[in-house]
């Protein structure tokens, strides 16, 4: 299986947003979005989005990271969160993740953090979710000085 992945434009929105709804996601874009797509030929198989909410933020979110349920156990969410940490490793990015996911965040390079560690924007998202997710947990990629020190 060949597959590419692309940065997300204007005419990708409907498809994405097609996407999401066939793997029963409900995902948004928040504002300041890069958006990160798998192709497997036109097919859109993967994808995350990655927000600075308000400009200029340091404090990226990474979300709605889904893979097409025929294409998981594929390394596939892996190689799309790789390539993200390359575009955005001048930047720190967080994610709100369930305790299941734990192990994955960490062999992709993200640390459990105290919610407190984030600012006020991301804290209020946290505590919405954390409404109805209570195993919902906060994880950091730290800012990294140097693209080659990953």
């Amino acid at each position: 299986m060949q597959i590419t992945i692309v940065t997300a434009t204007k005419s990708d929105k409907k498809s994405l947003m097609r996407f999401y709804k066939q793997q029963h996601y409900s995902a948004g874009l928040l504002g300041f979005d890069h958006t990160y797509l798998i192709k497997s030929s036109s097919e859109i198989i993967g994808s995350v989005i990655v927000s600075a909410i308000i400009e200029n933020n340091q404090q990226l979110f990474l979300h709605a990271l889904v893979i097409k349920q025929a294409h998981r156990q594929k390394k596939l969410a892996t190689k799309l969160i790789q390539h993200v940490l390359l575009q955005h490793y001048h930047q720190n990015i967080f994610c709100f993740a369930n305790e299941t996911l734990r192990y994955f965040y960490h062999l992709n390079g993200f640390s459990q953090i105290a919610q407190s560690q984030l600012d006020q924007l991301l804290l209020k998202r946290y505590l919405g979710i954390k409404k109805t997710n209570s195993t919902l947990l906060v994880f950091q990629r730290k800012l990294l000085s140097h693209k080659n020190e990953q």
